[in-house]
């Protein structure tokens, strides 16, 4: 039997050594691998995420604009927004306006398109409803006002708010300054006085009537608090 001769042994010590660098390299790459994809995916997530708040952002600000409020559906140009250009909140000596989205769009992105996401409710009405015929819209005006009323009251009236400091409105007249003191006394929200200032003027409903009750604790109302509260004579609301 031939001996083996030293070329042909076996070298345990480099074969060992080359296993450990084997492996050292593998688990290299596959923690390399590992990382980057994570990288990856947090770079795409950032980018869908800033893609889709961008999409909002723009969706927001076309929706809200007052050509698309006003004049975008021809029924809301020749009723609520002809009513808004003749009201208080268009024509103020001050020049401050109110705008469509001053009112019924709340905050920026998420809560506008939230409201944004509702209004498209108004595309089902206008599917399911011939608005063109006269008196057509006054049938549903009603509950329209209803709907943003009670909205105004679970939300204690922000959208006023936001551009109204109630501490800082001060009545010319004494009826007004007494009316506003009861409000910052007991808590009363905007829209439970004023329910009829923009729009052309609705009869509250019996819900909404039973609403201005319990926020006023009375038993009824009387024939003078009952009218609209669109602000007295020489008094500005806006």
């Amino acid at each position: 039997m031939v001996p083996d001769s030293p070329s042909t042994r076996p070298e345990p010590h480099k074969k060992k050594r080359g296993g450990w660098i084997q492996r050292a390299q593998e688990y290299w790459y596959k923690e390399f691998r590992r990382i980057v994809g994570a990288w990856v995916f947090v770079v795409v997530l950032i980018t869908i995420g800033a893609l889709f708040m961008a999409t909002m952002d723009f969706a927001d600000y076309v929706f809200s604009t007052q050509t698309f409020c006003g004049t975008a559906c021809h029924v809301m140009e020749i009723n609520v927004y002809k009513e808004l250009k003749e009201s208080k909140h268009w024509n103020v000596p001050s020049g401050v306006r109110a705008k469509c989205k001053d009112c019924h769009v709340g905050g920026r992105l998420s809560y506008a398109m939230f409201d944004h996401f509702l209004g498209t409710g108004e595309l089902f009405v206008w599917l399911t409803h011939d608005l063109d015929k006269p008196g057509a819209f006054e049938q549903l005006r009603p509950a329209a006002a209803d709907r943003v009323r009670f909205k105004m009251i679970e939300d204690d009236s922000a959208r006023c708010r936001g551009c109204h400091d109630m501490e800082a409105i001060k009545p010319k007249r004494v009826r007004g300054q007494n009316q506003h003191e009861e409000a910052l006394e007991k808590g009363i929200t905007c829209i439970i006085c004023h329910y009829n200032l923009t729009h052309k003027a609705v009869e509250p409903s019996p819900a909404f009537k039973a609403a201005i009750e319990e926020a006023r604790g009375e038993a009824e109302l009387s024939e003078d608090k009952s009218e609209p509260a669109t602000g007295e004579e020489g008094d500005e609301v806006l």
